[in-house]
């Protein structure tokens, strides 16, 4: 298993999140955990564990797909952009919650150049990863620099992802603010978040241009009197349904406002 030097200084980012979305980040670090810190590394005893960094991951196209037939089943090729999509879940729960830990409650930018953030992959699904012990940068005002590294991030992976398999990159972007909006959502009790919501979700970037982050999460009227009214749902839906036996909705789908209350409670008995 390849993976770069060990660095003394290794701090887990749960650290500095607060308990309602610190597992997220059990398993993230800045700088290079090594054994007796990062459990997943101990437990390499089939020696299925791969360090790559992030702007490799084209490389583990094969793995990536694979892992995501064990976990949902379908084909690896015939299916490839439904699980594809549900891979970037698991990715994004480490990378873009680090991101925006740092951004939204620290302050602080974090540096997040794919070719020095890593990940660790257990026969292609990710379970940990590492940023340089020095990514977290001086506090800073200003919203657009300190989300600034989060969003090229994503944008980067999102277009590698992308490269792999026929998928529109707003399925991406959406995974990806799904999990933002949920993050802020947990962290509102707390903290006063209102000014980074209004610009990471507005309508246009720093650059002028139109935001795929742009309100990734919408309340609307559902169809059946079953549901929430209005209900909280996704913009777009993860495509998860395309794999065979997938059946499930989550509970933000997009799809679930144009379902009969006889559906509806379908989708309640497969629970």
């Amino acid at each position: 298993m390849r993976q770069p030097d060990h660095d003394k200084r290794a701090q887990c980012f749960a650290g500095f999140a607060p308990e309602s979305i610190a597992h997220y980040l059990e398993h993230v670090w800045l700088g290079t955990p090594n054994a007796s810190q990062e459990s997943a590394l101990a437990n390499d005893h089939a020696g299925s564990l791969k360090v790559a960094r992030v702007s490799e991951l084209a490389e583990h196209r094969a793995e990536l797909l694979d892992a995501m037939v064990t976990l949902y089943g379908g084909e690896r090729e015939t299916h490839a952009r439904a699980l594809l999509s549900q891979w970037t879940k698991y990715y994004f729960g480490f990378a873009a919650t680090a991101g925006f830990v740092a951004a939204a409650l620290l302050r602080r930018p974090l540096a997040m150049s794919p070719d020095k953030t890593h990940i660790v992959l257990r026969d292609g699904l990710p379970i940990a990863a590492y940023f340089e012990h020095d990514a977290l940068q001086p506090v800073e005002c200003d919203p657009s620099r300190r989300y600034a590294p989060l969003v090229e991030h994503l944008n980067a992976v999102i277009e590698t992802l992308c490269a792999m398999t026929r998928i529109a990159p707003r399925v991406l972007w959406s995974n990806a603010g799904n999990l933002l909006d949920y993050l802020f959502e947990q962290c509102a009790p707390q903290f006063d978040l209102t000014d980074d919501i209004a610009w990471l979700f507005g309508p246009i970037t720093a650059d002028g241009e139109a935001n795929p982050l742009r309100l990734p999460v919408r309340l609307a009227k559902p169809r059946a009197a079953s549901l929430p009214n209005p209900l909280s749902a996704r913009r777009v839906c993860c495509v998860r349904y395309e794999i065979p036996g997938e059946t499930q909705l989550c509970g933000r789908c997009p799809l679930l406002l144009t379902m009969s209350d006889a559906e509806i409670a379908l989708q309640a008995a497969s629970h």
